[in-house]
């Protein structure tokens, strides 16, 4: 008796997908207190991402039931340090198709009922806000595609690092005919670029490229025959980088004229991948974040100019040993690099081409 109830629990949240197959997942992240869809929605959101959460790695094994791809599930464990789970939802929901019987069929097929007995009270609520006779979905709708899906993407925000926010990232594969790489620069990044009041230089740097950090504000505050060149530090911006450190690196990458890494041993260290990532208690914010930057110079310089280096002028401090010369060559992203000893004439130069009025 037992093992029958077991079967017809089970078959019953195999068919909870069918419920929900016209809702696109965005409609989680649908907030209104003030109204029962809003929190409805909350609710259903709220428990999926705790259960998912609740043992390792479940947010991994849903990732590739989905669709997303291995550097996306790379760049989330490597630099996403709260809700991988939630992070996995909202690459998932970049695309158009990704509807909430996608997810629940992952679950399925990953064998998490437990997970589907959690959510099935709050994905039903959340059906029967569009439901009035509670009727469910018809199965065969299903497969017809006779039900126009509903979706909250235009009215939301999708907060994620831009080596993960893309137009699709899930498509529907030809059969037989595998992905084609493209190194062409995205169409997007032709536009006219951001204007300034000012010349940007974003420094970034670890625990060993701090006196040279110091010695670049030193220098750039010297220059007397050019207009006013703000140079970024993190730690400098505290306040402002509390608020929502990520918003504010993202926005200030795209504002910099140029990112400046300091390439030391530590740097290079920081930025290898096959390094275990632990999160840093550092209090230098400029320490804490190098990988998180590394990461976005990388995503600029595949997916934004086509490996074309625009964005990134690296510098070597005085003392560099000769292990960072040597490995500096293996990152074309780092590239062109100088030597500290040569930073006013080189980046007057490199400014010179983006300021016609120096």
């Amino acid at each position: 008796m037992v093992q029958e109830e077991r079967a017809r629990e089970i078959a019953q949240l195999n068919t909870l997908s069918q419920k929900v197959c016209y809702f696109h997942t965005s409609i989680l992240y649908y907030r209104n207190a003030k109204t029962k869809l809003g929190a409805t929605c909350h609710e259903a959101w709220r428990t999926l991402i705790k259960r998912i959460g609740g043992t390792p790695n479940t947010w991994k094994d849903l990732g590739n039931c989905l669709g997303l791809t291995q550097d996306d599930l790379d760049y989330i464990t490597n630099s996403v340090r709260e809700n991988p789970a939630d992070t996995v939802l909202k690459v998932f929901m970049q695309n158009e198709k990704a509807t909430l019987d996608k997810v629940l069929d992952a679950l399925v097929n990953m064998k998490r009922y437990d997970i589907l007995k959690a959510v099935e009270e709050p994905f039903c609520e959340l059906s029967q806000c569009f439901n009035r006779d509670d009727s469910g979905y018809d199965s065969a709708s299903k497969t017809t595609g006779t039900r126009e899906i509903i979706s909250f993407t235009k009215n939301l925000t999708i907060d994620l690092p831009p080596a993960l926010n893309k137009n699709f990232v899930i498509k529907d594969k030809e059969p037989g005919k595998p992905n084609q790489p493209t190194l062409r620069p995205s169409i997007k990044n032709d536009v006219k670029k951001i204007e300034n009041e000012e010349p940007i230089l974003f420094l970034t740097y670890t625990e060993d490229g701090f006196t040279t950090a110091a010695n670049i504000k030193q220098y750039v505050k010297n220059w007397t025959d050019y207009s006013r060149v703000n140079v970024i530090t993190l730690n400098e911006r505290r306040d402002e980088v509390y608020q929502n450190p990520e918003k504010f690196i993202r926005e200030y990458f795209e504002k910099a004229d140029y990112i400046v890494p300091i390439i030391t041993t530590g740097y290079l260290n920081e930025i290898k991948s096959h390094i275990p990532r632990v999160p840093t208690t550092n209090d230098n914010l400029d320490f804490k974040y190098v990988n998180f930057i590394y990461n976005l110079i990388v995503n600029h310089y595949i997916h934004a100019s086509g490996c074309l280096n625009q964005k990134v002028r690296s510098v070597l401090p005085q003392n560099a040993e000769v292990n960072v010369l040597r490995d500096i060559t293996m990152y074309p992203d780092l590239m062109p690099w100088t030597y500290e000893t040569n930073f006013d004439e080189n980046f007057k130069a490199f400014l010179n081409k983006e300021y016609s009025t120096f």
